[in-house]
């Protein structure tokens, strides 16, 4: 349990939307949707009034992730908590209502619509969690553009360019997905994240040939730094332990699945791995 209701409301959800399971208390929902636009939001501030708040303006932010990674600073927990509400609100079917689909918005603004692409401004592990709304997205391959309210003042700064202001899905797409290749090269390119932690959405994106390059790299990575630790030398708790085993064995059936048969036919992979 955190310090944030809305927070481990989100990641109470997520593991049966995530898995298919129906909501039991569509209620659960609205109490989540609530907390769009409250003070304490990323970006409020600033304007943005399409985040949500799982930390109190006053509140020192922090957060660590089932998978046992650990917010670095105020500013990464609350982006971090907007993204996993956000993340929960998709899983559930919530695309089709007007404050998901800009909440999403907000999130790949802040995300991955930097002038000429990389570098982001966000960090590692706030890429890789963006990357569930990407993978949740039904119109990920659009080039439907994206509902960005860019009016609110923290897209002023120079890292965004303020002459082109039009991306897609499509767009925002292309860029995860070639972050993922890049980061794939080399654990220190995805710094304080778990190899994992990228790994799980791509699956669901195994249809492009970069999500395939990456997610066998990914896995070499974790084999070759399984040290058990969460990070700054402290030991990996049990439950963090047992949610990248999990994620392990659903690449390591991607992987096998992908493999060439004896008959040299290719094993048609999961397409529906969680």
């Amino acid at each position: 349990m955190s310090e944030s209701p809305t927070l481990d409301l989100a990641l109470q959800l997520w593991p049966g939307l995530r898995d298919g399971s129906p909501i039991g208390d569509p209620g659960a929902l609205d109490t989540l949707l609530a907390a769009q636009g409250r003070p304490g939001a990323p970006g409020h501030d600033c304007g943005l009034t399409t985040t949500f708040a799982c930390f109190a303006p006053d509140a020192d932010a922090s957060l660590t992730l089932p998978s046992g990674e650990r917010s670095r600073s105020d500013d990464e927990a609350r982006f971090l908590g907007h993204l996993l509400v956000t993340r929960t609100l998709l899983a559930a079917g919530l695309i089709i209502d007007e404050r998901v689909a800009r909440a999403a918005a907000a999130a790949h603004a802040l995300s991955w619509t930097t002038e000429g692409g990389a570098p982001y401004h966000q960090t590692p592990l706030a890429l890789a969690v963006s990357l569930w709304l990407i993978a949740l997205d039904p119109q990920a391959r659009s080039d439907m553009p994206l509902p960005i309210d860019w009016s609110p003042a923290c897209f002023e700064r120079d890292w965004w360019d303020h002459e082109y202001r039009l991306f897609s899905h499509y767009d925002v797409r292309e860029r995860a997905l070639d972050w993922c290749a890049y980061a794939s090269h080399d654990r220190a390119r995805h710094e304080g994240c778990a190899s994992w932690t990228i790994a799980e959405p791509l699956l669901r994106m195994e249809a492009d040939s970069r999500a395939r390059m990456a997610l066998p790299q990914l896995a070499a990575q974790a084999a070759v730094s399984a040290s058990g630790e969460a990070g700054e030398g402290e030991p990996l708790p049990a439950a963090a332990a047992i949610e990248r085993g999990r994620v392990a064995l659903l690449v390591q059936g991607y992987l096998d699945a992908s493999r060439p048969a004896d008959d040299g036919s290719i094993r048609p992979a999961d397409h529906h791995a969680r």
